[in-house]
């Protein structure tokens, strides 16, 4: 005890207290220091407690130092009685040549070199965390639901809707807030409380913000004549329920948009936002129009377009686009009600450049879905990085994620994303709004290319419920028929093929031509039917070109031919027809009589695509120079396209030209230069757009990879390349089905290899001679696979 007074004494006569202040100043200092090179690296917030951590750990060595430095021996030493005196000289030796300033120094230096060799050591090897930094961004922001409007008076109905959407335009990302998708609030507003219904009550509203993850929810009133209209807003915060305020506003009819801005300022002001301080100046106007005309034009054809009648939105939009030619947010909407009516028309391009053009007038959201749009439209797999942005910062748009689907289904397997992606996307669209028809179509065609009978029928029933008249759920419901249907059914299925309308039959296309070669037998009838003379021109067409499709997977080329040939007219060799001969030259499928002439066709003044096609067709024919030229040829149009800001051309003319040179090395027999150079070129060539080159020369590149990867042997990159060919591929559906084969048998997965031989095998039963010994090496493989036992 005595020992512990002296002790006390001797601190309350040293400067430790001194020390201790210095010493928690600086380490507040190198703190701070720390905090702002955590943020600057975009370190891990573990990264200032591990500092404080040796700070904490530093400070009794630094109060030992100043203790045993600055005072005398006796001090710091047990009581002298008890301890000789040379023992304790010892003791204070030892003590002062290791608690030395020196020593504390580098002790400090030491613990800072630590820090700084565990961040180099994190950022070397996690790398600067980017993905981190964009999940952050792109964290969805607090959400606010506009709920349908109470609407009082005469002529005011549409504004029910209408302010769902003018307001939740005009909040988008104001304050950091984010406006919950309309087509959501309104889909789920349908499900739980009833199309054109108020709320029964309060609580019951809420619940429907709530169900789509808004924080907050706005209930309003709209109450007017033709002289004057008063509009009213409740703003409540959702987890307790709590009313954050209301505001009002009344004027005349004729200056809604001044009511509208004027009213979202005021809900941001009751309690959104923590200051109105640097509060934007929210303008309806800014990212709509200035026309009140243009908007009630707009907002029409918005609620008939969420309701899939896109063509009567499409007049509406264009009457909207007629009043005022800036209003980049009906621009957006009519190119998107003509993709869906008119597929490829050059109005789709047309309005969405026009769009794309005034895109600072948009909100960020429709922006992201403007030009995500557009890359699909390429090709692009950018489309897919944009899409997935969309999708992330405003999980309920319905919307986005079926553009997402969209997305993955028809370019995905360009970069060789699995199919289950497309899937998830269409789901959550569905879960958002399940009246949004357009999503269910692929999980159709998905089912049937799985051969899943009961899902099929269970989304066919789905589909069938929002329309049962539509020539689509017909359609559905004809090819179910004719694939899975019993006796009876398939009897009536092709006897009403006679007399159906061409868009019942097109609709009836499309399940099984994506189901590929299960169903070639059905889609050959349905395509015939559809190829009659009693139908539109176009529809025959379409008719003529599954019917080529259904002989293709069968292996029956001569009558492909002979149908190819017959829609050729009185062109057999115009640039169209000479593409499709090329490509299917290219896979095997042509004489090179004809295809010597179509390439003659196309390189008399030829596009980047047809470039590509007469230089894969030179280097099967062992013309090494002519293909390089191509190839050179490509690069330049490049340059020439990037010199006027084409960005999308320059880059499809450069991965052209570096696809074709992989495409030589691998008739070359160089397979690991053909590999290396064709991983780098695929995933930047379009495989998407307008007519059958693109998809095809994509498609056959992608078999190529499959084939070389599975010779080299890699059958496990092989893998991925083939089963980013199951999805219908008409031209070589089959094939890829060998492969497949061969493919699993190498992995050992001999289930797997039965399967796909089978697949080929049946699909080819019925071949050409010249065919015949490939389907003999699959029915032998098959046999052999069957007949040996299991390991």
């Amino acid at each position: 005890m005595s020992r512990l007074k002296r002790l006390i004494s001797e601190i309350h006569h040293r400067s430790l207290w001194q020390v201790l202040l210095i010493y928690v100043g600086a380490g507040w200092i190198v703190f701070e220091i720390v905090q702002t090179v955590t943020e600057g690296l975009g370190l891990p917030q573990w990264f200032p407690a591990f500092a404080a951590l040796l700070l904490l750990i530093g400070l009794p060595v630094v109060l030992a130092t100043a203790f045993v430095r600055e005072g005398e021996v006796a001090a710091a030493l047990p009581d002298p009685t008890l301890i000789p005196v040379d023992e304790a000289r010892t003791e204070v030796a030892r003590r002062r040549r290791y608690l030395t300033w020196r020593n504390a120094g580098l002790s400090f230096l030491v613990a800072l070199a630590l820090w700084g060799v565990v961040a180099a050591a994190w950022l070397l090897f996690e790398g600067r965390p980017e993905r981190e930094t964009i999940q952050s961004a792109t964290t969805p922001a607090p959400g606010i639901a506009v709920l349908p409007f109470r609407v009082v008076g005469p002529g005011l109905e549409f504004w029910r809707e209408g302010m769902v959407d003018v307001l939740s335009t005009n909040l988008e990302g104001a304050a950091g807030l984010r406006a919950i998708d309309p087509r959501a609030v309104l889909s789920k507003w349908r499900s739980e409380i009833g199309e054109g219904v108020e709320a029964s009550d309060r609580e019951a509203a809420l619940e429907v913000a709530r169900e789509l993850g808004a924080s907050y929810a706005l209930l309003g009133s709209m109450v007017g004549s033709a002289q004057e209209v008063r509009l009213t807003a409740e703003v409540y915060e959702l987890r307790g329920g709590d009313l954050q305020g209301t505001t009002r506003r009344e004027g005349s009819p004729d200056s809604m948009l001044a009511l509208v801005e004027a009213l979202s300022m005021d809900v941001l002001r009751v309690g959104l936002v923590r200051s109105t301080a640097g509060l934007p100046q929210l303008a309806v106007s800014r990212v709509t129009t200035s026309s009140i005309d243009a908007l009630k034009a707009y907002l029409a054809g918005e609620q008939l377009y969420r309701r899939s009648r896109v063509a009567e939105s499409a007049v509406e939009f264009r009457r909207a686009v007629e009043a005022d030619s800036t209003f980049a947010l009906a621009l957006y909407r009519l190119s998107s009600a003509y993709a869906w009516s008119e597929g490829f028309s050059p109005r789709v391009s047309e309005y969405a450049k026009r769009a794309l053009y005034l895109s600072n007038r948009l909100a960020e959201r429709e922006a992201l879905h403007l030009r995500g749009g557009l890359e699909y439209d390429y090709g692009s797999l950018s489309a897919i990085e944009t899409l997935e942005e969309l999708s992330t910062r405003y999980p309920d748009d319905a919307e986005g994620w079926y553009q997402l689907g969209e997305a993955y289904f028809h370019i995905g397997d360009q970069g060789l994303h699995p199919h289950e992606e497309f899937r998830t996307a269409f789901r959550r669209a569905i879960d958002l709004d399940p009246t949004f028809g357009p999503a269910y179509h692929h999980l159709i065609h998905d089912a049937f290319t799985r051969m899943d009978s009961a899902g099929a029928r269970t989304l066919i029933a789905r589909y069938r419920g929002l329309g049962p008249a539509s020539p689509i759920a017909i359609g559905n419901n004809l090819a179910y028929a004719l694939a899975w249907g019993d006796s009876v059914s398939r009897a009536e299925a092709q006897a009403a093929l006679d007399t159906a309308a061409a868009e019942v039959l097109s609709s009836a296309l499309w399940p099984l031509y994506w189901g590929s070669g299960e169903y070639a037998d059905q889609l050959l009838h349905v395509s015939q039917a559809l190829s009659d003379e009693r139908h539109p021109l176009a529809y025959r067409e379409s008719g003529q070109s599954r019917l080529e499709a259904a002989y293709l997977i069968r292996g029956q080329l001569r009558q492909a031919r002979d149908v190819y040939k017959a829609r050729a007219g009185e062109e057999p060799f115009g640039v169209t027809p000479s593409r499709h001969y090329l490509g299917l030259h290219l896979a095997g499928y042509s004489d090179t009589l004809t295809v010597s002439r179509a390439a003659q066709v196309l390189a008399a003044d030829p596009v980047p695509v047809d470039r590509f096609l007469v230089g894969a067709f030179a280097a099967t024919e062992g013309r090494w120079e002519y293909a390089e030229e191509e190839a050179r040829a490509l690069e330049l149009g490049a340059q020439e396209a990037d010199s006027q800001d084409d960005t999308l051309a320059a880059t499809e003319g450069l991965a052209l030209a570096q696809a074709l040179r992989g495409y030589v090395a691998l008739r070359r027999g160089a397979g690991q230069i053909a590999v290396q150079t064709l991983e780098e070129a695929l995933p930047k060539l379009p495989g998407h757009g307008p007519g059958f080159t693109r998809s095809v020369v994509h498609a056959l590149l992608r078999y190529e990879m499959g084939r070389l990867l599975l010779d080299l042997p890699r059958p496990r990159e092989a893998e991925r390349y083939f089963r980013s060919l199951v999805k219908s591929q008409a031209v070589i559906g089959a094939p890829t089905e060998f492969y497949l084969g061969q493919t699993y048998e190498a992995l050992g997965n001999l289930e797997e290899a039965k399967f796909h031989y089978g697949r080929f095998v049946r699909w080819w039963e019925n071949c050409d001679p010249e065919l015949r010994p490939w389907w003999e090496r699959g029915r032998e493989a098959l046999v052999r696979l069957t007949r040996e036992p299991k390991a």
